[in-house]
């Protein structure tokens, strides 16, 4: 956790395979140090914890690697060797820049070599040499040309699998006899990186393990005399992937209660004109089915007149005739930003008081890619051309938590009991999602409710980043800086009892750069922190504005940290969120109030909207793609949504075919169980591997050929079953390459595109999109959504398809 203010590598040895090294890289970047940083003097700053972590050295390059050892044929542990090469280019901008000379070494630039041994008999040499400024490198002529660094090697018993190697670089300034260093200068703050391990033969070992490169690009090593082959590290602010959360309890009721009036004057047509340009929105109490599918349509209605792209959304709709409208959540949650997988638990039966049982109040959820997700990656291919990639990073996501809880009274009693009971399945939910399902399970303290929907299978654990709970929590809740121990109900909600997210981390204990806010909305950023206040009360005009200083806090967006372990978390959120707090008024809509008379505009709701701005950033770099390892390589249909609505929902989903082949295997998997809704999560598959019922291999350490993949999405009809059309290119063609999505993985480059089909065996091979390179990353695999374009029938699927080739370990 030493290096909790850095970021974490992974050190992939890309010609002997074998098991992957972790690099650690943290620039200790302030000037000074103080106790309200560190743990020295008195007294020590609260939450500075006893033990030594921030090594508080300051302007210092910190370098940490935990490299393999080998193993002999017994499996038994062998002392290690190897080499282990440093350069730093001190003028990066130049080199950015291309300016003349800035491409080779020069006075100002280092290279450090590192020659280890373990063992009883080990020893460690370290040198510094300076750049030449022609193409190499030269001695230093003077003891005050080094960069002061010192190293460790150890193999510590704690973990004895590894080599451990630390550096501590002293980043120069422009100081005689040194000129031109620039690394912490206040305009640049930027510094040139490689590193490269490489490991000597041991004997009796069964392999060499423990190399790798920085940055870790296969086939393009640091190169040891351009610079512009290094790494550049940003010596500022990390990389922020800025996100926006919306959450607004807007009091549409059920028309079976007409004796219950809405929470304000709004309409599903008013509502949808305050959230359409959000960008992922939590809407809480709308009961009534087809008003939920109403709100999506017009919500879209809306973004296509501003030329903006579609919202995703989970929520619950039915076509049951006698399916009462008030069994469901009420819950509608939406996303600008894609979906990739979603579900809907209701509380079991029992956790409710009152008018509350006429509902089946729950929580829904939703994976939503970020920006990163999306930003596009340029591939080189085969031919040595440029493209840019169309996938969607599967690892980039954040899991969204939309929940409206029990109402009534914040005494003890009845009514707190069962919301408590309920804040209890929350976490149980919540945990049971990010882990990584499965969601069929009934196991004590994840409970199944009645009519949940969830994704099929399993899924890529996102304990390693933060998570968010919008909702409706009804618990009174503190505003800015109000002590926590006046609201016992707040406390018992966010502590370990129910929620369980008050305690801080380890890696949160150990960093000095990302928030540790758990309550997003708690203080308002603007001129009021203290005007936070949600419940707006049953009579409520214009006037509320300069009142929510004084308003309950009812709703929320709060933060389940990462999984606390002594790992590095894939995201940390940035310091600081930023929220929002805000009544709407109907201008159609006004009250006569006070005396003498006065015209107000009534609210939409009886609660005010929340909007809440984080940015998260990147702590831990993925794992890519080794072709000199084994790999499991998976396809599945993980979301199916039909886009002919005409007819009401909902289809009756089922696949006769999800097929691969590869490497002279094939394996085809048939899903006829129906699954009904408009939008399903069927992660309908195939994949490698052992646990077939057939012999499927997985794929060989160097394997170079190519696995072909496809499905077909079908409706069953009470006429003869309807083949959707699921690919831009097919029209109204009833062949399988006119109407399902083919692609092919190429293993010797990585590659996978979307390609013609199967007709002939070169379809395979002609390509109709490039969804991307695994040399890339996409450790948690690639997704790419296609639509047909059947305008005869309608018969057409919005498909997202899922690619991911998983690392497997060699005995």
């Amino acid at each position: 956790m030493e290096y909790a203010d850095g970021k974490k590598f992974p050190l992939q040895d890309y010609a002997n395979g074998g098991p992957n090294g972790e690099l650690y890289l943290l620039v200790s970047d302030n000037a000074e140090y103080t106790s309200e940083e560190c743990n020295f003097g008195m007294p020590k700053a609260g939450g500075i914890p006893s033990v030594q972590t921030n090594p508080c050295l300051s302007q210092t390059l910190f370098i940490g690697m935990r490299l393999p050892r080998p193993k002999d044929a017994n499996g038994n542990f062998l002392d290690a060797a190897g080499l282990i090469d440093i350069w730093l280019d001190s003028q990066r901008d130049a080199t950015i820049n291309q300016v003349t000379g800035a491409n080779q070494p020069r006075s100002e630039d280092r290279r450090l070599q590192l020659r280890y041994s373990t063992g009883p008999n080990g020893n460690t040499t370290l040198s510094q040499r300076m750049g030449n400024n022609t193409n190499g490198w030269t001695g230093l002529t003077d003891p005050n040309q080094a960069w002061a660094t010192t190293v460790v090697v150890s193999t510590p018993s704690a973990q004895s699998s590894r080599v451990h190697i630390e550096f501590a670089v002293k980043l120069r300034s422009s100081v005689p006899p040194i000129t031109g260093s620039e690394p912490l200068s206040a305009l640049v703050r930027k510094l040139g990186l490689g590193i490269q391990s490489t490991v000597f033969s041991v004997a009796g070992a069964t392999q060499r393990v423990g190399g790798g490169i920085f940055p870790n690009v296969k086939n393009q090593s640091p190169v040891d005399f351009i610079p512009s082959t290094w790494e550049t590290l940003e010596l500022k602010e990390p990389v922020s992937i800025p996100l926006s959360f919306t959450m607004w309890n807007v009091g549409q009721m059920p028309d079976a209660t007409f004796w219950v009036p809405d929470g304000g004057s709004g309409e599903i047509d008013t509502v949808a004109v305050k959230i359409f340009r959000k960008e992922v929105a939590c809407i809480s109490e709308i009961w009534m089915s087809h008003e939920r599918g109403e709100l999506i349509e017009k919500v879209n209605a809306l973004r296509a007149i501003e030329l903006l792209p579609p919202m995703q959304a989970v929520t619950e709709l039915n076509d049951e005739v006698f399916k009462l409208p008030t069994e469901s959540t009420g819950l509608v949650l939406l996303s600008s930003r894609q979906i990739l997988e979603g579900g809907v638990h209701h509380f079991p039966s029992h956790m409710c008081t009152g008018s509350d049982c006429m509902q089946d109040k729950g929580v829904i959820w939703a994976r939503i890619a970020t920006p990163a997700a999306t930003e596009p990656v340029i591939v080189m291919e085969e031919t040595g051309a440029s493209r840019t990639s169309s996938a969607t990073d599967y690892g980039e996501f954040v899991d969204v938590f939309c929940t409206h809880v029990n109402a009534g009274e914040n005494t003890p009693g009845p009514d707190t009991d069962a919301r408590e009971d309920q804040l209890f399945d929350i976490k149980a939910y919540v945990q049971q999602v990010r882990k990584g399902g499965p969601l069929h399970a009934n196991t004590f303290p994840y409970l199944l409710g009645d009519d949940d929907i969830f994704p099929q299978g399993t899924w890529p654990s996102g304990m390693d980043r933060p998570a968010f709970l919008l909702g409706d929590m009804n618990t009174l809740g503190p505003k800015a800086t109000q002590p926590d121990s006046n609201f016992p109900r707040y406390q018992d909600m966010v502590g370990p009892s129910f929620l369980d997210i008050s305690q801080l981390t380890e890696f949160e204990k150990a960093n000095s750069l990302f928030s540790e806010s758990r309550d997003l909305a708690r203080t308002s950023s603007g001129p009021d922190p203290m005007a936070t206040g949600t419940w707006l009360g049953t009579t409520c005009t214009d006037l509320v504005t300069d009142e929510l200083g004084s308003k309950d806090r009812l709703d929320y967006v709060l933060v389940f940290p990462a999984e606390d372990t002594l790992e590095f978390p894939a995201y940390a959120l940035l310091k600081e969120p930023t929220a929002d707090v805000k009544p709407h008024f109907d201008p159609d809509s006004s009250i006569i109030l006070s005396n003498p008379p006065q015209l107000f505009q009534q609210c939409l709701s009886d609660h005010a909207m929340v909007d809440v701005s984080v940015a998260l950033t990147k702590v831990k770099d993925t794992v890519k793609y080794n072709p000199a390892k084994p790999h499991r390589l998976e396809y599945a249909v993980k979301q199916v949504t039909d886009l002919e609505t005409e007819s009401g929902c909902c289809a009756d989903w089922f696949t006769p075919r999800v097929h691969m082949t590869a490497n002279g295997f094939f394996r085809e998997n048939a899903f006829l169980t129906i699954v009904e809704d408009q939008t399903i999560y069927p992660n309908w598959q195939v994949q490698t591997g052992p646990d077939n019922p057939t012999q499927f291999p997985d794929l060989p350490a160097n394997f170079t050929g190519v696995v072909n993949m496809t499905s077909a999405i079908w409706e069953e009809d009470t006429g003869p079953n309807d083949h959707y059309d699921s690919i831009p290119e097919g029209g109204a063609g009833t062949a399988v390459d006119e109407r399902d999505g083919h692609f092919s993985f190429f293993a010797g480059t990585g590659l996978v595109r979307r390609v013609k089909g199967e007709t002939s065996p070169n379809d395979w091979f002609t390509g109709l999109e490039l969804m991307g390179s695994f040399l890339n990353g996409y450790e948690n695999g690639m997704s790419l959504e296609t639509e047909g374009k059947d305008l005869d029938t309608g018969d057409n699927a919005r498909v997202r398809h899922f690619i991911q080739l998983k690392e497997l370990e060699t005995p």
